[in-house]
């Protein structure tokens, strides 16, 4: 909308100083034109004289307007970097968050393998080894008697 009102007054200031000539043809229909009329063509031409102070105020909404356009440009690039910069840490956020969630799930399973390989080794210990009860009764040694040597006594 804003570049259609810029090239409409930049179109009016380069016209403003050519001559127009209206042209109303057969079928009664008005033209305005640049050039003279066709010969069987009702011509009138037009006096139009530029106003410095229109012009002038024109050229400073135009330059107005020129200024409004570069800075909603201005700020449209930096909601993007903006939103960019967003972007990027939103994807940080979630990588970091992904990369929890695997550490999380590898040290579960490290916990449950561990778990595992404790029952399994109680399991061993609790195994009872059952061996046979001898066939013949076992021979132990005999005591040893050991002897006392006799004391004596002899009183005087």
């Amino acid at each position: 909308m804003r570049m259609l009102i810029w090239m409409t007054m930049v179109l009016a200031h380069h016209s403003a100083s050519a001559e127009v000539f209206k042209c109303i043809g057969k079928d009664s229909k008005t033209v305005y034109q640049a050039r003279p009329c066709q010969s069987s063509d009702k011509a009138v031409q037009l006096d139009i004289q530029a106003n410095e102070a229109q012009e002038a105020a024109a050229k400073s909404k135009l330059q107005a307007l020129q200024n409004e356009q570069e800075t909603a440009k201005a700020a449209k690039l930096e909601a993007d970097r903006r939103d960019a910069m967003l972007r990027n840490q939103t994807e940080s956020t979630n990588a970091l968050k992904q990369s929890a969630i695997s550490h999380q799930q590898q040290v579960e399973a490290e916990q449950r393998q561990a778990a595992a390989l404790e029952r399994q080794a109680q399991q061993n210990n609790n195994r009872v080894l059952i061996i046979a009860p001898p066939t013949t009764a076992p021979i132990f040694p005999q005591p040893r008697m050991i002897s006392r040597p006799e004391i004596r006594v002899e009183s005087r």
